[in-house]
């Protein structure tokens, strides 16, 4: 009977123990409400980096190569982006883009990588 009286006042020792010093752990960090906390991704240090949504990058990527971004969806926006983005590296070895179709701008785009490592 001692045994078990005496694991109880352990366990909860224990258990006290553990959940007193989780104020202190939380009141280091900053302050954020769950909503907040939602929108973070990861932490480094201290400072929390927001998530970027994905149309937010589109659009980002989509001023950069010079695409007009008005009434079009996400979609073909990513559309627009991948293949401005393979003819800029296309145009980076030295391969003409001029009536070629996406895939067969890819091969060529492989094979000049690989010839590349060689």
């Amino acid at each position: 009977m001692k045994k078990k009286t005496m694991s109880y006042v352990m366990s909860s020792a224990l258990s006290l123990s553990i959940l007193g010093s989780s104020p202190s752990m939380t009141a280091a960090g900053p302050t954020t409400t769950k909503a907040e906390m939602a929108s973070y991704k990861y932490r480094e240090g201290q400072q929390m980096k927001r998530i970027r949504d994905f149309s937010d990058v589109i659009r980002e990527q989509a001023e950069v190569f010079g695409i007009d971004s008005d009434g079009k969806d996400v979609e073909t926006m990513a559309k627009e982006v991948r293949e401005a983005k393979l003819k800029h590296q296309a145009a980076s070895f030295g391969i003409s883009t001029f009536n070629k179709d996406v895939q067969t701008i890819k091969r060529e785009i492989r094979a000049a990588q690989l010839h590349a490592k060689r």
